[in-house]
């Protein structure tokens, strides 16, 4: 299975980016896991439940010299706009079809809770950002 076909991706947050601790970054073999739209469109659409939702900035941030890698960033909501703690943590994508378009319902766990236990015992693949401060990651 390849990432871009699975309905569940997770990731070690890690010390996130940007003023709220709420971007987190991607490479290309991650970002794909996005839909095509969302990631030409340069946002996706992001739910934690009903009433907090709406669209974060997916943008494309250039190669890393450091790693040669290219990077993606994500900005999630915000814990004054409704969202939660991100650093530290593990957050949880499920990819939804709406219409022509996908929400991404977003769910966060603290490291080594029953909820990331669960989501890295169901993955197809489980891996790591790679370098020093490598992130793991996993889909389903």
């Amino acid at each position: 299975m390849l990432i871009e076909d699975a309905t569940i991706f997770w990731i070690e947050a890690g010390d996130m980016q940007g003023g709220s601790r709420n971007q987190i970054e991607f490479t290309d073999e991650i970002v794909s896991f996005f839909d095509d739209n969302s990631r030409a469109a340069g946002k996706a659409f992001l739910a934690f439940d009903t009433t907090t939702k709406g669209y974060g900035a997916l943008t494309n941030r250039a190669q890393d010299y450091d790693q040669w890698v290219n990077k993606w960033r994500l900005s999630l909501i915000t814990k004054a706009k409704g969202g939660v703690d991100y650093a530290g943590r593990v957050v949880c994508f499920e990819k939804r079809k709406l219409g022509k378009t996908y929400a991404y319902v977003t769910s966060v766990a603290d490291v080594g809770s029953p909820d990331h236990i669960t989501w890295k015992s169901k993955s197809k693949h489980v891996g790591s950002t790679g370098g020093t401060d490598g992130r793991e990651f996993g889909y389903f």
